[in-house]
């Protein structure tokens, strides 16, 4: 009976993380997962990982610091675009432009 409790409990808390991240990573216009927002988000993870990788580990560990510095650049550039774009208005044409 508690176990089956329990099991209840870890499968709506696993549905709201999931509800969560799909959240945070969708665009608010169209709802679908936006792709600067998944590269900004594990960018960010794979240098906080690294951070702490190398605050533990001997310095011969560490990668290259222009490595580093191109991640760091992606991450910002897909955060600022992402962050653009959310305050940018778009205008709702019904009509295809003529090329």
């Amino acid at each position: 009976m508690k176990r089956k409790r329990l099991l209840t409990k870890i499968r709506i808390a696993l549905n709201q993380l999931r509800s969560f991240l799909h959240r945070m990573l969708s665009d608010s216009r169209s709802g679908d997962v936006s792709s600067r927002r998944v590269i900004g988000v594990v960018g960010f993870l794979a240098l906080t990982v690294m951070m702490f990788v190398n605050a533990l580990d001997p310095k011969s560990v560490a990668p290259d610091e222009h490595l580093v510095a191109a991640v760091e650049y992606i991450v910002i550039a897909a955060i600022l675009g992402t962050t653009a774009d959310k305050f940018s208005k778009r205008e709702k044409n019904d009509e295809e432009p003529n090329v």
